[in-house]
């Protein structure tokens, strides 16, 4: 009985460690980091870290949901993961037009403007971070894919929500850490930081378009 046990629990062992490699791969929490530092340039300590941690939070609700019941919202409301993908490129699009026409962080701004700027350096926890950059349609997929993999498996259900829930908090810890990092740096390599990493974003953007598109246009070609 007892080698029955310990088979089971080094499979679903196996079973997270290949979850979670799957599915960190696909949010690449490494590709968030810069972003987030540039999408947070001129946050207090204090504000990127809430930032961070709501991000991680948004993601891992964003997956959970999709978790529970992705089959079934995507079939409800008749959406593919194409679909997604284009939304999310248009989404990543937005960002990163907004990093490239960036004002330099020394042009004077008024309270009423400052206020605004918070409230849009809060609104990027959801989006773009959350949605579509850690939670975005690959990650979706994959979550979803996996679920309808388990062979009703209550435990192999566990190890998924589980590995989502590693891969948020290794995000929240890769950001957190990617932050101090940058301190270090000069604000000159900052903004040329910043440019560059929107115009990476953008064509990330046109990438998640492209792959979105392109069997949307092969299923036309081929019905006709």
């Amino acid at each position: 009985m007892s080698i029955l046990s310990s088979l089971h629990l080094q499979e679903l062992l196996m079973f997270f460690i290949g979850t979670f490699v799957s599915l960190f791969s696909i949010v690449d929490p490494l590709m968030a980091a810069p972003l987030f530092v540039t999408l947070t340039d001129g946050q207090t300590a204090a504000q990127r870290n809430q930032v961070a941690r709501r991000a991680s939070i948004f993601s891992f609700v964003i997956l959970g949901i999709f978790f529970i019941t992705g089959s079934l919202i995507l079939n409800f409301f008749q959406i593919s993961i194409d679909a997604l993908r284009i939304a999310g490129g248009l989404m990543i699009l937005s960002s990163a037009y907004g990093m490239l026409n960036k004002k330099d962080s020394l042009d004077v701004i008024d309270e009423q403007e400052a206020h605004k700027k918070a409230v849009a350096h809060d609104d990027i926890a959801f989006s773009p971070l959350a949605m579509p950059i850690l939670s975005g349609p690959g990650a979706i997929a994959v979550i979803i894919g996996m679920t309808t993999n388990t062979g009703g498996s209550v435990a192999k259900y566990l190890v998924i929500l589980l590995a989502i829930m590693a891969v948020c908090f290794s995000s929240y810890l890769t950001m957190r850490v990617s932050q101090t990092i940058m301190n270090r740096m000069g604000p000159t390599i900052v903004k040329a930081f910043t440019r560059i990493m929107g115009f990476i974003l953008l064509c990330v953007g046109v990438q998640f378009m492209v792959n979105g598109i392109a069997p949307l246009l092969a299923k036309a070609l081929h019905g006709h």
